[in-house]
């Protein structure tokens, strides 16, 4: 091949194949070969209408007999060394190709009637076009013997395949008159003969890297892969598409050394690798997805209820436990304290009061302020008052202040999820217990912002979230409900390990697990297999593909190509789109599938072909990306100089995703967004009376001493309405007589329906349980019962 063709650019390649209306699809070997073919017949093309001197020329060497080949020869051996071994532009030896070297030690077999002896030393009777017809040997190398007294040490002569058109010249001494012959892959080649001379200051020549390791290992080479390779073009393959062939698997063509047994690679491993009649591996599923255990039982239109499926009281209670224990520790040691410090106001917190808590905490998720101070505002620009009418600023902070979910002072340093272990490990069994992931699931990673310093942190360049504590996460794919999830905490763990821990109970019910090249190979795969399970993913190179897929590289396919490899139990699939992409699957078809996508520069969808396992890869294994898309738009994870705090308010921020995709199960016909979920929960757990049922109870026993007393009465909010005004239950709500204070035996009050109607007018009644006056009737019913009583 000249150095011209071989510098031509893919794109060029194809524009000169599209020109002479050849085809132009194929990898770059092919396109280069295709090229040098149609160049060589037009060369040949040519000479033949030049003249008839190329014929009579081979003429000539065929009849002279042996005679002439002598004089052919020793005229060989006279020639100056310099003009037969020019060296080109590159620096080589004229007609040596670093690709291409021939093989010094092959020869081609005697032709001619006359048989030849060990005493001749004459030249053996040979024709070109002959020799190269019998043995059919592509391009073989002809050896020349002289006679002893000759003052030459070896001349030999490569026929050469070339598409120069000087190389079909006249034969003369040069014996360049050799018919060209057509090669096994069907194109026509010319024949030149280059001559090397062996003498004393050309034989120490050293040979470039390429050339050392010979002519026959790059054909080799070459000839495997090509016949290795499967083109498969969009266009020719639809989506109802399948292989279709009665006969058995069709193994990779063997080298003819070792016919009968799998072809062994360099690196030693055997290939069983095969390309047609895929047959994927069925697994019949087994599970039923959707809610259970006591979230299939709820029958409940309440937010809240579902997320208290996840943060129960019992859980609650630990945490109310811990903290009670850490701010005990912390006055035992911290003896001398400023008299000043808020922390002298600290008193037990109970569960109601953490669920008001962690309710406010909530609320910030959709009501962003730069600090928590600002929520207790009294600034008309910026208050929220629902924070203060809920709980006190003080209050708020010391709780968050000695906040603890486990012991510090019995820690084990070997354990470094210590702090959050019986939180996260009761968190995680819930999200196993009360609900069962659809067919398709996938594992992927999820990160947790922190900057701070902690020994597991880690730092991934390609997540959104680059520093931070890196979870490994199986998700549901259809809704993103998290199954289960693993803090990486450098553990020496391996794959395997991390893929069957997180799959837990989900083993042997005929899942299909979609993962990126993160996790997966060839012996995973097989061994998931094992266990009832699929496999769908992206791959790596490496990771026990054939050795086909690991030389490959994005030049060899042209856009819409791919390679298919199985050995019976995995496929492996390389596709090239706008990167080279390797896949592998156990439950796909080998077929092409229409979708649709959006072009760029273009208003409407266009068409385009895709394997099978890559759309479905596409659409399966956004599990994890949807979870972390859903509670990156509402997040309360407040900024905390102790990871563990931060930490669990990122296990709350899933149990609120969780809790909302149980909801949307067992309510599918009350839409609601999940802001509105949270909306919901908060409204639920900051009410009053979630503030202390003990608080409560004794401010009902101080009302009914009051009563009895004869003490004034209790006084409601002017500026706010009790929550269970209107709670729909009006046998509660009872009318009785203001108490007398002092010398007033029958005192009034200002009726507050008419205070808001803009009416001056005293009652002397009063709501028992709202603690507001009231005038029997009309005012006493639409307090009750009107969201809105004040029209």
């Amino acid at each position: 091949m000249s150095s011209g063709v071989k510098k031509l650019k893919v794109n060029e390649l194809k524009d000169e194949l599209q020109r002479r209306g050849l085809d132009a699809k194929g990898r770059k070997v092919d396109l280069l070969e295709r090229l040098k073919a149609a160049l060589q017949e037009e060369s040949l093309a040519e000479s033949a209408s030049s003249g008839g001197d190329e014929k009579q020329g081979d003429d000539d060497f065929s009849d002279d007999g042996e005679d002439t080949l002598e004089e052919q020869a020793v005229s060989f051996a006279q020639v100056d060394d310099d003009s037969l071994l020019e060296e080109d532009e590159d620096g080589d030896l004229d007609g040596y190709d670093k690709e291409e070297e021939p093989d010094p030690d092959a020869e081609c077999e005697p032709y001619g009637s006359q048989p030849v002896t060990d005493s001749d030393h004459s030249m053996k009777y040979f024709s070109a076009a002959t020799a190269l017809s019998q043995t059919g040997i592509t391009e073989p190398v002809i050896k020349f013997e002289l006679e002893k007294e000759e003052n030459v040490q070896e001349i030999k002569e490569e026929i050469k395949m070339e598409d120069a058109p000087e190389a079909c010249g006249n034969a003369g001494r040069e014996v360049r008159g050799a018919e060209t012959k057509r090669g096994q892959n069907g194109y026509s080649l010319g024949e030149r003969v280059t001559v090397e001379s062996k003498k004393s200051g050309h034989h120490d020549r050293k040979r470039p890297h390429e050339e050392s390791r010979g002519y026959i290992y790059y054909e080799h080479c070459e000839k495997k892969r090509s016949c290795t390779m499967q083109r498969s073009h969009s266009s020719d393959q639809s989506e109802d598409e399948s292989p279709a062939s009665s006969r058995g698997p069709t193994p990779i063509p063997v080298s003819s050394d070792e016919e009968g047994r799998p072809w062994r690679t360099d690196d030693g491993e055997y290939c069983d690798w095969y390309e047609t009649d895929w047959q994927p591996n069925k697994f019949c599923f087994t599970a039923t997805p959707g809610p259970r255990s006591a979230a299939a039982e709820m029958d409940s239109n309440l937010p809240s209820d579902f997320l208290e499926l996840f943060l129960t009281d019992e859980l609650l209670q630990r945490i109310a436990d811990q903290t009670n224990l850490y701010a005990t520790q912390y006055f035992q040691a911290q003896s001398e304290r400023l008299p000043q410090s808020r922390v002298h106001a600290w008193k037990p917190v109970s569960v109601p009061e953490l669920k008001t808590f962690f309710g406010l905490t909530f609320l910030t998720s959709y009501v962003k302020k730069p600090s928590i101070a600002l929520y207790w505002s009294v600034d008309e620009v910026d208050s929220t008052p629902h924070f203060s009418q809920t709980m006190s600023r003080n209050r708020f902070q010391i709780i968050w202040q000695f906040l603890q979910y486990n012991d510090h002072e019995s820690q084990h340093d070997a354990d470094k999820l210590y702090k959050i272990r019986p939180v996260f490990e009761y968190i995680v069994e819930k999200f196993k217990e009360m609900y069962q992931p659809g067919q398709n699931i996938c594992i992927d990673e999820g990160m947790m912002l922190w900057r701070g310093r902690v020994s597991f942190r880690v730092y991934n360049p390609k997540k959104p979230v680059k520093y931070g504590i890196k979870s490994y996460i199986l998700c549901d794919s259809a809704t993103g409900y998290c199954f289960n999830m693993q803090p990486d905490i450098g553990e020496a763990r391996t794959t395997s390990e991390i893929v069957f821990s997180l799959l837990d109970r989900l083993a042997g019910h005929g899942y299909t697990l979609y993962m990126d090249d993160s996790y997966n190979s060839v012996a995973l795969c097989e061994l998931l297999l094992g266990a009832d399970t699929n496999v769908c993913g992206t791959l790596r190179k490496n990771r026990g593909e054939p050795k086909i897929f690991r030389e490959m590289t994005k030049y060899e396919l042209a856009v819409g190509e791919k390679v298919v490899r199985h050995n019976e139990r995995v496929m492996v699939v390389a596709w090239q789109d706008k990167q080279l992409l390797r896949m592998v699957t156990t439950c796909h078809q080998d077929r092409m599938q229409k979708v649709k996508v959006l072009q760029k520069g273009h208003k409407d969808e266009g068409c385009h072909f895709k394997p099978q396992c890559v759309v479905a890869f596409n659409s399966s294994m956004h599990g994890v990306d949807r979870l972390d898309q859903n509670i990156a738009y509402y997040p309360f994870v407040r900024r905390s100089h102790k990871w563990s705090k931060k930490f669990v308010a990122y296990l709350f921020q899933l149990c609120m995703f969780n809790a909302y995709v149980l909801y949307r199960a067992r309510n599918p016909g009350e839409f609601k967004t999940l802001l509105e979920f949270i909306r919901s929960v908060v409204k639920s757990w900051t009410v009053k009376r979630h503030v202390g049922l003990q608080v409560k109870k004794d401010k009902e026993v101080a009302v009914e001493e009051d009563l009895e007393g004869g003490r004034r009465s209790t006084r409601a909010p002017y500026k706010t309405d009790p929550d269970s005004r209107l709670d729909g239950q009006l046998g509660k709500h009872r009318l009785e007589y203001l108490m007398p204070v002092g010398k007033k035996l029958k005192p009034t009050r200002r009726c507050r329906v008419c205070a808001r109607r803009g009416k001056r007018r005293d009652t002397r009644m009063w709501c028992t349980s709202c603690c507001v006056p009231l005038h029997p009737g009309e005012c006493f019913t639409d307090y009750h019962t009107k969201m809105n009583y004040s029209i």
